[in-house]
């Protein structure tokens, strides 16, 4: 049995070691970054610490469900949500990923854990759909108003787009059948209704991935390997795959 100087010295060893991983994920994620999520209401020091305390525990379950799952069939934001540290099995794919677009070590590293931090922050309704296969949420059930619907700041790069995803299949599929709230919350996602106010989470992608220094052409290489995901995964509308090298060959996306 330790004694009572023991356990307190190694309690004191790992608040250390959790001050000095809080050090880096603000590092990581930088100044501009964090002022932009504090900005969106995110409570970062309590997000950083619910990271930390989940960490363990999820890489050991994470890691062994891995070996019996598709990794190519997660949505790349997701990988951050299954992953406990970017050298994992989920976080070794969201590097890969990244890479194919020219993403450096460092500016994946920060991505990692901004994605991580907003990953802390409750989505209301919408929370429980993460624990769930990513690439077939819908967002857009008949009774979905538009202020169940989550700010941009609460969602991650993958969510911005699944969210304006499944708002122009709303648009197009179901427009006849939604109540006046529901179509209203629809117009705010779907990018036909652009002119009158919508695809507001499209822009807040393309916003947010400017001011992380993204190129367009980078921009445009994530959007469409997400979306090749939905439509092969939860549209069947292709079998192409997604986040290969050649599906990420920026010259294809130059404008």
């Amino acid at each position: 049995m330790k004694s009572i100087s023991e356990a307190y010295s190694e309690k004191i060893k790992m608040e250390d070691k959790i001050e000095a991983r809080k050090r880096f994920i603000y590092e990581q994620v930088g100044e501009e970054a964090l002022e932009m999520l504090r900005e969106s209401g995110l409570d970062i020091d309590a997000g950083v610490t619910k990271i930390l305390k989940e960490q363990k525990e999820q890489r050991e379950r994470l890691e062994v469900q891995a070996e019996f799952g598709t990794i190519g069939d997660i949505i790349t934001s997701e990988l951050v949500w299954k992953s406990g540290r970017p050298d994992d099995v989920f976080g070794k794919e969201y590097v890969r990923r990244l890479g194919l677009m020219g993403l450096n070590e460092d500016q994946t590293k920060g991505l990692y854990e901004q994605e991580k931090l907003i990953l802390s922050c409750d989505i209301g309704i919408f929370q429980p759909h993460r624990e769930q296969p990513w690439v077939r949420r819908y967002f857009f059930t008949e009774g979905v108003k538009e202020s169940d619907l989550p700010k941009f700041g609460q969602l991650t790069l993958s969510e911005l787009i699944l969210i304006t995803d499944d708002a122009s299949s709303a648009y197009t599929r179901d427009h006849h059948v939604l109540s006046p709230e529901t179509w209203g919350a629809v117009c705010k996602a779907a990018v036909q209704a652009h002119s009158f106010g919508g695809a507001q989470y499209a822009l807040a992608f393309n916003d947010r991935t400017e001011k992380l220094g993204w190129s367009k052409e980078q921009n445009g290489a994530y959007t469409r390997n997400e979306c090749l995901l939905t439509e092969r995964l939860k549209w069947g509308s292709t079998d192409k795959p997604a986040w290969t090298e050649e599906g990420t060959d920026l010259a294809q996306f130059k404008r």
